[in-house]
């Protein structure tokens, strides 16, 4: 009897952890984006920094330009690349990071080639994106 008891315990655990390690699994799945979402964050982050770039050279003060550096990242983060577009992803993040610190400091004119040249990564990306 006391085997037997053990056993059942045994058993039971067994199912109940079994059938809470399936429920979480099935919860935790998010919808991966299609390939024509990501291309249309590659355009919204291009469109993003072309206005950066545009708000610099009209002469927008430094909190203007850092909400707009703000919005690229925060849509550049939507950008799933493959391998080879990835890298382009990744000049076009740091150089925007870059104009970002030089915005918090107050200096856009150093922030500006940040701006084209991440602009540049960027319209690089959309080229070898695949399906273009």
């Amino acid at each position: 009897m006391y085997l037997t008891k053990k056993i059942m315990l045994a058993f039971f655990l067994l199912i109940v952890i079994s059938s809470f390690s399936i429920t979480s699994f099935a919860a935790g799945k998010i919808k991966n984006a299609t390939m024509d979402e990501i291309k249309g964050f590659i355009d919204n982050t291009i469109e993003r920094s072309e206005k950066v770039l545009a708000t610099i050279e009209n002469g927008a003060d430094n909190e203007t330009v850092l909400t707009l550096l703000n919005d690229v990242k925060q849509m550049a983060k939507e950008i799933h690349a493959t391998k080879k577009a990835a890298v382009y992803k990744s000049k076009a993040g740091s150089q925007m990071k870059k104009a970002r610190i030089a915005a918090k400091k107050g200096d856009l004119e150093s922030a500006k080639p940040h701006v084209v040249k991440g602009l540049e990564y960027y319209r690089k990306l959309k080229e070898v994106f695949p399906g273009n």
